[in-house]
């Protein structure tokens, strides 16, 4: 049971620290009502200064009082002197703290009680006992308190990286000499236990031996300590109740008591996997009926083994499950694996007392899981690549067949369609440079424009071949009827993807109808088929209008002889806001050279 120095005993009796005869009369009551074993979660490491002794001194140098304390008995002057008589009549063991710090050995007037250890070693294991923590100080009690008892424990806690007390040292090792944690200097007293035998090995500590009772602890001699729940799971008494003489003996006789204290500001707490303020004092109490419980977690030799074993196996198994699976068939049951190993790991825990880390196994496959997701997304991600690059090669085709077909009837030229593209790249590009169509005509779109410029002429093959083979001046009527090839076009295309839609890109049947139906409107409104003007033109059609006029400038036809590259540039600029978009002629007058580059690479070829 613990003992608690809590707020309600600092309320009744003042604040801490206490004379220490006041201590002294709380081990005496606990001593009468038949304590077992007492021990003292704290450290009395300087002089009372409560002292009567002390008192008449202070008052003395710093108000000039004498106090006549002589007619006093001694032992009621020192309250350190009558602290040890207490303690050397009762079952009490003090408690103290080792520092792991360069201060050098430890100072002289601590007397600490080293066990009497065996060490026994497998054959394979190397030196002595070096792989136990091995302070180099301690803050320890009065020589006269520490000689006044026959057992003394350290309260050392180690926390892991991570913040939370898990294990704790059962020994240390200080100048050649084994020392006890306090609750194992407590169950050698209580239970009077004759004989400890450390058992190493190549690795370390493997376990420690009270007698008959067989402790495994780890390579550093660290006893994983068994919680039993969170904080005050056993019994608590307030040490102001006990002074009060509140507390009936059958509560305390018999049993082994811890004194500690929960109150703000002095008591200790941990954070432990159940709790995140865990008292101190029943950290020791913890681990103390561990040892009268026998009820101890182990880390076996072959525990690392097995946890990689089963990490191999498990990773093997994740491995053939997503390649035979779905993702979302192999996240149900990568989660079933995931709870098995965690429901397998806690039921050895709970049943055997075996701790074997579920972590390992959890986070491999967490990572296989993620890892052959994406490998798996990687290699369907490439299919639909290569598969959506055939579909638009299988695309290109066909539109340049349809274009071949539409460029087939003219009987003069046979590049038109193929330089109009290239204009309409070129152009695109350089205006996607400018502010005003920087959003707009970005790369995706841009290379739509061009997979769609081939179509701009496609209604021409709805043009009867008496118009279209026409050597001489078209009439009024026959005008008309080749203005309508624009509609042709577009009617082809609307018909097409009505039938194809949901296999076609929207956006390519839509650039596609634009720029068949509306490359011969003009900026001033004077074209064809709606009169459109301005920004009422769809951009597609003022960038398609240019780049066809001047490639039809520089062409020859039998209507006509063929531009210069100077004098078709000069007519579209003169046209600047005539016919033309001025941005787009712009964008064109900078990039002129290109234009006549593209020209010079793709001739006509005369039939």
């Amino acid at each position: 049971m613990v003992v608690d120095i809590d707020e309600k005993s600092l309320a009744r009796f003042g604040q801490w620290p206490w004379p220490r005869y006041r201590v002294a009369l709380l081990l005496e009551r606990l001593r009468s009502l038949g304590a077992l074993t007492v021990a003292l979660d704290m450290v009395f490491h300087e002089a009372d200064r409560t002292s009567l002794e002390i008192l008449q001194k202070e008052a003395n140098r710093d108000l000039n009082i004498r106090v006549d304390l002589s007619k006093l008995p001694k032992i009621l002057m020192d309250n350190d002197l009558l602290l040890a008589q207490t303690l050397s009549r009762g079952p009490f063991v003090l408690g103290y703290s080792f520092v792991f710090s360069d201060k050098g050995q430890m100072a002289p007037e601590c007397r600490l009680r080293p066990l009497n250890v065996v060490v026994r070693k497998t054959p394979d294991a190397n030196g002595r006992s070096e792989f136990l923590y091995r302070p180099q100080d301690a803050v320890c009690n009065l020589k006269i308190l520490s000689d006044a008892v026959s057992s003394e424990g350290f309260f050392n806690a180690m926390k892991d990286t991570d913040g939370i007390l898990r294990r704790v040292p059962l020994i240390m090792e200080h100048n050649n000499g084994f020392y006890p944690s306090l609750a194992l200097a407590a169950y050698i007293q209580a239970y009077r236990v004759s004989r400890v035998v450390l058992q190493t090995n190549s690795v370390g500590a493997e376990t420690i031996a009270l007698d008959k009772t067989i402790v495994p602890v780890d390579a550093k001699g660290n006893l994983w300590i068994h919680y039993r729940g969170k904080g005050k799971t056993f019994d608590f008494v307030s040490a102001g109740d006990i002074l009060l003489n509140l507390v009936p003996k059958e509560r305390i006789q018999g049993r082994i008591v811890f004194i500690g204290s929960t109150a703000a500001g002095i008591g200790e707490s941990h954070a432990i996997p159940q709790d995140p303020l865990f008292p101190g004092t029943e950290v020791h109490a913890t681990v103390l009926d561990n040892l009268l419980r026998k009820d101890f977690i182990s880390r076996p030799g072959w525990t690392p083994g097995m946890e990689l074993g089963v990490t191999f196996v498990l990773g093997i198994i994740s491995t053939l499950i997503l390649a035979w699976t779905g993702a979302v068939s192999s996240l149900f049951i990568f989660g079933g694996l995931a709870l098995g190993v965690w429901l397998a790991s806690d039921w050895i825990f709970q049943t055997k007392g075996v701790f074997i880390s579920p972590l390992f196994p959890l986070v491999t496959l967490t990572y296989q899981f993620t890892f052959l997701t994406l490998l798996k997304y990687r290699q369907k991600e490439r299919t639909v690549k290569l598969r959506t690059r055939e579909l638009a090669i299988t695309q290109e085709f066909v539109i340049q067949c349809l274009a071949a077909l539409a460029e087939a009837r003219d009987s003069e030229t046979s590049s038109h369609i193929f330089r109009c593209q290239m204009y309409v790249r070129a152009l695109s590009y350089q205006l996607a440079n400018s502010q005003k169509f920087s959003r707009l005509l970005d790369h995706e779109t841009i290379d739509l424009l061009c997979r769609c410029a081939p179509l701009h002429d496609i209604g021409k093959v709805g043009v009867p071949d008496r118009i279209l083979f026409k050597r001489d001046k078209l009439t009024d009527d026959e005008y008309e009827e080749m203005k309508r090839h624009t509609t042709y076009g577009r009617d082809a295309i609307q018909k097409a993807g009505l039938k194809f839609g949901r296999g076609v890109s929207s956006r390519f049947l839509q650039f596609g109808k634009e720029m068949a139906y509306s490359h011969h409107e003009r900026w001033d409104g004077s074209g064809y088929p709606e009169g459109l003007e301005r920004e009422k033109i769809p951009i597609i059609g003022r960038i398609m209008a240019l780049a066809d006029v001047y490639d039809a400038l520089i062409s020859k036809r039998a209507y006509k002889p063929a531009f210069t590259h100077e004098e078709a540039v000069s007519f579209i600029a003169k046209h600047q806001g005539i016919l033309f978009d001025p941005d787009v002629v712009e964008a064109f007058l900078k990039i002129v050279e290109e234009f006549r580059k593209i020209a010079l690479k793709f001739p006509d070829q005369a039939k």
